[in-house]
């Protein structure tokens, strides 16, 4: 794919932002086509990774382990993402290369659209231009001062042999701000996002593991975050042009009317300045929310799978998965005994009578049911204790003799 080439002249930034622009779709759609190629090593890797996959998940099975539905379901689901990302370019031409490439400039267009900044008709490039071709004008204007104070006139090149030096170095320091403030950014954010993408063969078999699931959603952080980066750094620069559009016309309507102005280069190196340090600062608040801003995409993974966790621990026994029942832990069943033995001690007031057996009764219990005409049921261990008279009877001999009187 040919590029445009840059050259130097008051072209130089608008053929350097498309030859950037250029390179960066081409990186990530060529690069994702020779990673995705069959016979490729990431195509080659990709199908051991796969394999590895399948044979862990066989090996489960063998062992015996139990496959809930929901588990099953997420494998598949991993699976398919996978083979998506990795194999088909239509499908991640439309999920990932678009998104990432051509939707900053539709959100940006619309928010500058909304705003009425520069640039919101899709000429924020040849917008740049022509302020960075207004600065050159000026550079060659000057302010008027001399070495020796006197203004001269006549032709530009009466002016630029008394520029004072410090104008000189002042004008071009602003217009190298200007140019760096857009150029470093914007091919930051653009070939970042083209590189990232032709990545998406390689980083899509890491969703498969646990132990390489954090690579992947960090890979998928970062085109989001040099998404949303482009999209705000074309935002900025329509402010930029609000600001510096109007500014340099007054400069030259000045410089045309042979009016001094002194301050113009310092001002011109603080606005181009202060934007490029915005800019930059920009891109790190983004990159900050995305990568260490609170629950980010493996946050909302590990949530769902916790939530997933304890609606399994909390279903029925009665629950069927698979055609397997869902018995409940040993030590759970004992509990909820104990607490059953509990509950009825507290509504009877003893031992309740078990089914199938003959448990501890209150007294009063036994002759109630004695007294209604049903056989007398005798307690648990009854038998074994001694009749009334012996179970009242003094053990001695001065006890009887007590008794009797």
């Amino acid at each position: 794919m040919a590029c445009p080439s840059v050259t130097t002249g008051n072209r130089f930034l608008s053929e350097a932002i498309a030859h950037i622009d250029c390179q960066a779709q081409a990186i990530g759609a060529y690069g994702y086509g020779a990673l995705a190629e069959p016979g490729s090593g990431m195509s080659i890797a990709l199908t051991g990774l796969l394999t590895i996959f399948i044979a862990i998940f066989g090996y489960r099975l063998m062992l015996g382990e139990e496959m809930r539905a929901r588990g099953l379901v997420g494998d598949m689901l991993k699976l398919g993402i996978v083979l998506t990302l990795a194999t088909s370019w239509p499908a991640w031409r439309t999920l990932g290369y678009d998104v990432a490439m051509k939707a900053p400039g539709e959100l940006a267009g619309a928010i500058s659209g909304a705003s009425q900044l520069p640039g919101s008709g899709n000429d924020l490039v040849s917008r740049m231009q022509a302020a960075d071709d207004a600065i050159v004008i000026l550079t060659v204007y000057g302010t008027g001062r001399t070495m020796g104070g006197a203004v001269r006139s006549d032709t530009i090149g009466d002016r630029l042999e008394g520029i004072a030096v410090t104008d000189r170095e002042g004008l071009a320091d602003g217009r190298m701000a200007y140019l760096a403030g857009i150029l470093a950014p914007f091919a930051l954010v653009r070939l970042g996002a083209g590189f990232f993408l032709a990545l998406a063969p390689l980083m899509a078999g890491l969703l498969l593991f646990a132990g390489t699931r954090d690579l992947f959603f960090g890979w998928l952080r970062g085109v989001g975050a040099l998404g949303l980066g482009s999209a705000a750094l074309s935002v900025l620069q329509g402010v930029q042009l609000a600001i510096l559009e109007p500014w340099l016309r007054d400069a030259l309507a000045l410089r045309s009317a042979q009016v001094l102005t002194p301050s113009a280069p310092t001002e011109l190196s603080v606005i181009t300045s202060v934007f490029m340090v915005v800019s930059f600062a920009l891109l790190f608040v983004i990159a900050k929310i995305f990568f260490f801003g609170g629950m980010g995409v493996q946050g909302v993974w590990q949530h769902i799978q916790i939530a997933r966790d304890r609606n399994a621990s909390s279903a029925p026994a009665a629950s069927f998965v698979d055609g397997e029942r869902n018995a409940q832990p040993r030590a759970l069943l004992i509990a909820e005994s104990v607490s059953q033995v509990l509950r009825r001690e507290e509504r009877g007031g003893g031992f309740d009578r078990l089914p199938g057996s003959l448990a501890l009764n209150r007294p009063d219990e036994r002759m109630a049911l004695a007294g209604a005409g049903g056989a007398r049921v005798e307690a648990l261990g009854e038998h074994l204790r001694l009749p009334e008279a012996r179970r009242y009877a003094r053990g001695s001999n001065a006890g009887r003799k007590r008794d009797l009187k």
